[in-house]
């Protein structure tokens, strides 16, 4: 089996000779996949990530969340290491490129959003099992085990999906995975 750095490797390789509108498309169809599904219905609040370059763009979720009257939050480090989620209310006024250029909550009246019914999460890779790669910080595996009773959705492309990775005791598994192609629901702390 390849390691972390090798499909790491691979994977931005592939992002990086996407089609732009070809990337644009199945980023709408994976997000509109998981809108679809009872457990972002349900959720009455949803933390979603602001894409980097090569990552999929979750920000379609973020409007349907605020459309059905949900709390929405993003990510912002806090620390090496360490993150938290910060409720916003709009995507064009309430970020501004924060730590690692990442666009990040801004202003003074920054409020955590401690409870979260659903996180989508992002990763370089995610397996059939339900086990994620992401870029290697270990931001999203501590922040997951912080929000234990949330649900955690991966969110990628379709080339993203593999069939196996390896994976360490730190590394925290999705329940759920969203792809332009597929919805693939696992079985909570399927790695624990």
């Amino acid at each position: 089996m390849k390691d972390k750095q090798q499909i790491r490797t691979e994977i931005r390789a592939v992002l990086a000779a996407m089609d732009p509108a070809r990337a644009a498309r199945s980023a709408s169809e994976a997000t509109s996949r998981l809108i679809a599904q009872r457990e972002f219905t349900d959720a009455r609040s949803v933390m979603i990530f602001i894409p980097s370059p090569g990552e999929i763009d979750a920000r379609q979720i973020a409007r349907a969340a605020w459309s059905a009257g949900k709390r929405v939050a993003v990510p912002k480090i806090r620390a090496p290491g360490v993150m938290d989620a910060i409720e916003i209310h709009s995507l064009e006024t309430d970020l501004a490129p924060g730590t690692m250029n990442i666009m990040e909550p801004v202003g003074n009246n920054l409020q955590v959003l401690g409870e979260l019914d659903l996180i989508v999460a992002p990763a370089m890779a995610f397996d059939r099992r339900g086990n994620r790669l992401g870029r290697g910080g270990g931001y999203y595996d501590r922040f997951i085990d912080e929000h234990s009773g949330s649900l955690i959705f991966g969110l990628g492309f379709s080339e993203q999906l593999l069939d196996e990775l390896p994976i360490e005791p730190h590394d925290r598994p999705v329940n759920l995975i969203a792809t332009n192609n597929e919805l693939l629901r696992l079985p909570r702390n399927v790695n624990r």
